[in-house]
Formats: C-alpha cells, structure tokens, sequence
C-alpha cells in the first residue's frame, strides 16, 4: 500500500512543512496534491480524515495552527510508493 508524507502550506510564511506524519492509500496522487484537489468530490478516507485538527508548526515563526483547511494540507508520494521496476 503506496505511503504519503503529509505536509501543510503555512498560513504564517506561505512555506510548506512537514507535519511528520504518513497516510497509506490504496490510491492516491501521483504528484503533490492537497487534500481538496485529490479528494475533490470523492469521500476521504478515515485516515486522511483524522489529519484534521492535528496542529502543524510554523519552523520560521515557531507558532502552531490548526489543519482546518483541506487546501492547505498537502499529500505528497513517498519514493517508496513509486518503486522502480527492476530489469528481468
């Protein structure tokens, strides 16, 4: 099952930051794509729904915030999720 990393596009620097945290989906983006635009008019799973609420540290600022915001909040595919087929 195809692992990703979680990130957020701050409110205070406008940079993107790790939250330290994965999903695993069985489908998921190819490409970083926040939760809005990849789960736009589909359900989101149980596990991409408990993201929310979590606070997320500004490292430019030290404040935290809340991930409310589903455009903020930023799947991103692991290299593990995309392994490189091998010759045979």
């Amino acid at each position: 099952m195809p692992a990703y990393e979680v990130f957020v596009q701050c409110v205070d620097c406008g940079n993107e930051h790790p939250i330290l945290m994965k999903v695993h989906l069985d489908y998921g983006p190819d490409r970083k794509q926040s939760l809005a635009e990849y789960f736009n008019g589909r359900s989101i799973p149980p596990q991409v729904l408990a993201i929310r609420g979590h606070n997320a540290l500004c490292l430019k600022t030290g404040r935290k915030f809340k991930l409310e915001n589903d455009d903020q909040v930023l799947l991103v595919p692991t290299s593990s999720s995309n392994p490189i087929p091998h010759d045979e």
